[in-house]
């Protein structure tokens, strides 16, 4: 056996000249410690030329390809082989776990009216000939919100990750069960949603589900068509690429319109939407009609896992880090142009403080494309061994891994930098508290916290191509199974504490917009609902078949569900189209949302969808907006003049304001009619903040 472990070595090692830089850190590294002997799914991009005669050679299988990325199942020994083709750029692996991010929001978000066909639409709109694709844990196809009139499953397929290999494995992907419309009705199906709490479901009721079981808490697009991918989490890899992939087929095959909805996501990664996956999702996606997908922001708002600061080249500052067990890692990210001037180094303290050591300060590419290893000792004792492992991607993305192999546990692990640029970081095992006084460790002066900023979960949340959610509190009373009255401490309308803030890692704005999540009824596995009255019948909504949901894992399934009604409107319009909508026409100020909009909370704003379905439709003259004192803004977008109009006289006063919140103009109006004439406006967006005596309001206006 130890043989077989230096000819993979041997193997492994041969080929990093030529290979190393285009693996990514974490797979070099993974490689190099011998931590897999497998076969393994990786993403990787190719030329052109590249031909899946190229991997004939190979212990190994194509599954896809999607513009120029391909899925491939290979074994490990061949991975550095493979990638010296030369018509393979960059190959990627990521064993980083996906988690669950776990009525009133129709008036809410302004879905209501959409619902009702109110004017100037022409009809209501409910979904009905759209696909809504949820990736989450599966949805319960028992639960009668997500059945017709008529009994029958709204359910056209269902791909459980989780299944062993069976006959009904979907093709390319080789692992799962998959089950049709016509499966579920025949009783055929094995797929249950219990093992996560129903927490699919939720998505799904949230978006799509019809409130047929009582009559009540109906989801956004009541009538649409329903996939479901229920995830394996425990599979690590490229599932969520997977995910978009088979929706996307089955659509193609339909030849419907799709929104996808990924309540679901990683604290990890790179932060930028550049990795692989996240090009792969959107090579499925971007600017193609009738597609677009919608994802959580995430639920870590409130906690401190981000670090990220620009280094001032006469200081050196530093973090700890502290891991339960005795192998403590981090990744760093960073544009390449930030870090050729910085140097970091490894230290190490007891739990007393003491310095005990530290590894040379290394320039940026110390350890690029090769592992190397440090070792700290204390006097004559060794403290642990430093691994450091470094790559850039196609994108110049700089990306380095560390690793220590700490001797001892308990020990306070320290990352310094010094020189100048920026790296950043995220890791649950940051020290943020309980840090010591100047008098107990002077060089405390110097320590970088981690902080809440930054903290949109994965990579393909931050891609321009997907649409980001943040989350506000939707009510904080409602009346459970057995008619009583639950408050909480909440203010409704308010931005949930937990509600991830942005922006990306390179400062671009996310979430894009914001929409009620925190405390909304929801279909849940039906099969939890007797252990949940009888235990826990606070948390069961009036009926018995809802359950109290929360965080951005529900407000972002009412955006999905807004852009499946938005599609049913206008089937061919692209994912671009659709958010420039939202940004444009579909989110609206109020009193808790800030006047410098778009921020790193509120994105552009609170959904609001009759804005969007409204946007540019007029039944004399454009009125795309009505706000909640009935003012209305038409044409909007503005060409030469915008007219605002009023219910009643009475002196209004009227502000207009920049996106970065510069007052442009002010003026006082007790008419029923206000013209405002373009003047020196450039194309953009602005806010018109209009006070009464009684009231105050917020418009958003486009300029062409």
């Amino acid at each position: 056996m130890r043989s077989f472990f230096i000819y993979l070595t041997i193997i492994l090692f041969s080929g990093f000249v030529q290979a190393q830089s285009k693996l990514n850190a974490e797979l070099l590294y993974q490689l190099s410690e011998l931590k897999f002997i497998k076969k393994i799914e990786v993403l990787a991009i190719v030329s052109n030329d590249f031909s899946t005669k190229d991997i004939a050679a190979f212990d190994a299988t194509f599954n896809y390809q999607v513009g120029n990325i391909i899925s491939l199942t290979i074994h490990t020994k061949d991975i550095v082989a493979f990638s010296n083709l030369e018509t393979v750029k960059r190959v990627e692996y990521s064993s980083s776990p996906m988690s669950l991010l776990g009525d009133t929001c129709m008036v809410r978000n302004r879905i209501k009216p959409i619902k009702t066909g109110q004017s100037p639409l022409t009809q209501s709109y409910d979904g009905e000939g759209v696909l809504v694709g949820i990736i989450d844990s599966g949805t319960d196809f028992n639960h009668p919100d997500f059945k017709d009139e008529f009994g029958k499953s709204r359910i056209r397929y269902l791909w459980d990750m989780k299944k062993p290999l069976a006959a009904n494995t979907p093709t390319p992907f080789g692992y799962g069960q998959e089950w049709t419309n016509q499966d579920i009705n025949i009783g055929a199906c094995s797929h249950d949603d219990l093992g996560n709490f129903g927490h699919g479901s939720n998505s799904a009721g949230i978006a799509a589900g019809n409130g047929y079981s009582i009559g009540h808490f109906s989801g956004v697009a009541s009538k649409a068509d329903i996939m479901s991918v229920a995830l394996d989490f425990g599979r690590g890899g490229n599932i969520i690429a997977d995910a978009v992939k088979y929706l996307v087929q089955k659509a193609d095959e339909l030849n419907q319109p799709l929104v996808i909805n990924a309540s679901v996501g990683g604290y990890f990664g790179s932060h930028d939407g550049k990795d692989v996956q996240a090009l792969l999702i959107d090579n499925l996606i971007a600017n193609k009609p009738g597609r677009a997908l919608v994802a959580s922001a995430g639920n870590a708002g409130s906690i401190k896992f981000h670090l990220g600061y620009d280094l001032v080249p006469t200081d050196t500052n530093f973090t700890w880090i502290k891991a339960p067990g005795s192998i403590v890692t981090n990744q760093f990210y960073a544009d390449t142009n930030n870090v050729k001037q910085m140097y970091y180094s490894v230290g190490v303290n007891n739990p007393a403080y003491r310095d005990l050591g530290r590894i040379s300060f290394k320039p940026y590419n110390y350890a690029l494309n090769v592992l190397k290893r440090d070792t700290i000792f204390y006097n004559t004792r060794r403290i642990g061994i430093v691994e450091s492992v470094a790559t850039i991607n196609t994108y110049g993305v700089y990306e380095l891994f560390v690793g220590v192999r700490a001797d001892s546990l308990n020990y306070l692990w320290r990352l310094e930098q010094t020189g100048s640029g920026r790296m950043d970081s995220w890791n649950f095992n940051f020290v943020s508290s309980n840090l010591p006084s100047a008098l107990v460790y002077p060089r405390i002066s110097k320590y970088k916290s981690s902080d809440t900023l930054q903290t949109i979960v994965s990579s393909f949340q931050c891609s321009d191509e997907v649409i980001t959610v943040g989350n506000y509190v939707n009510r904080n009373k409602y009346w459970d199974v057995n008619d009583n009255l639950v408050t909480t401490n909440e203010i409704a309308g308010q931005i949930a504490a937990s509600s991830s803030n942005g922006p990306t890692r390179d400062n671009r704005v996310k979430p894009e917009v914001a929409a009620s999540g925190a405390s909304i009824l929801a279909a849940t596995a039906i099969g939890l609902l007797p252990n949940l009255v009888a235990n826990a019948p606070s948390i069961v909504g009036k009926g018995g078949f809802h359950v109290i949901s929360g965080g951005t894992s529900a407000s972002s399934p009412v955006v999905a569900g807004l852009a499946a009604l938005y599609f049913q409107k206008h089937p061919t319009a692209t994912n671009r189209e659709l958010k420039q909508t939202l940004i444009n026409c579909g989110t609206y100020k109020d009193e808790f949302t800030t006047q410098n909009l778009p921020n790193s909370r509120w994105g552009y704003g609170k959904l609001d969808g009759f804005g969007a379905l409204t946007c540019g439709m007029t039944p004399t003259g454009l009125i795309n907006h009505i706000d909640n004192y009935g003012i209305k803004i038409y044409p909007n977008p503005m060409v030469n003049k915008t007219t605002i109009e009023f219910l009643n006289h009475g002196t209004k006063e009227i502000k207009v304001f920049s996106v970065s919140g510069q007052l442009l103009r002010k003026d006082v109006c007790s008419e029923l009619n206000y013209e405002l004439l373009r003047g020196e406006l450039s194309p953009g967006i602005y806010f018109i903040d209009i006070r009464t005596s009684d009231f105050q309001t917020k418009l958003k206006l486009v300029v062409l």
